[in-house]
């Protein structure tokens, strides 16, 4: 009996352990709170799990190119709730990115949302950034531009 409570106090303990180690990768203590919005030239886009990634070049108040890298969430929750694909963004697109900065101060963020350069939302709201109106349906407006631009639609819809 008592090599049964050992035993189980053990596992308890060993899930309770994995359980705050998924919980820290989801948190938000390495994200800032206050958003950026900023233009951007698209430099490398990498299509993996766990997170997609976006890396953009734009040019800081002093006149200076600064190289920035941005998570979004995984490639499931991308085809899913914005319909992207692995090309759905390419070298040079010209994008305006809302972030919230590395509480480093390095150019690394999370990102929130993601617009075309002619105001076509790629992206609402990540699941990653945590905002809660991620997965509304683009708008009839945003399923036009697409439409007219040729990108990649989600097989899904």
């Amino acid at each position: 009996m008592v090599g049964r409570l050992i035993a189980v106090s053990a596992l308890a303990g060993a899930l309770l352990s994995f359980s705050n180690a998924a919980f820290a990768h989801h948190g938000a203590a390495t994200w800032g709170s206050s958003e950026t919005t900023m233009k951007g030239t698209v430099v490398d886009y990498k299509w993996m799990n766990p997170h997609v990634m976006l890396i953009w070049n734009t040019t800081d108040s002093d006149g200076r190119v600064v190289k920035w890298t941005g998570e979004t969430a995984s490639i499931e929750s991308m085809m899913a709730d914005d319909g992207w694909t692995k090309s759905t963004f390419k070298p040079g697109d010209e994008l305006i990115l809302t972030v919230r900065q590395s509480k480093s101060g390095t150019p690394t963020s999370v990102i929130d949302q993601i617009k075309r350069a002619d105001g076509t939302v790629a992206m609402r709201y990540s699941r990653q950034a945590g905002a809660g109106s991620y997965a509304l349906p683009l708008s009839p407006e945003d399923q036009a531009k697409r439409a007219q631009s040729g990108e990649d639609q989600n097989p899904k819809k």
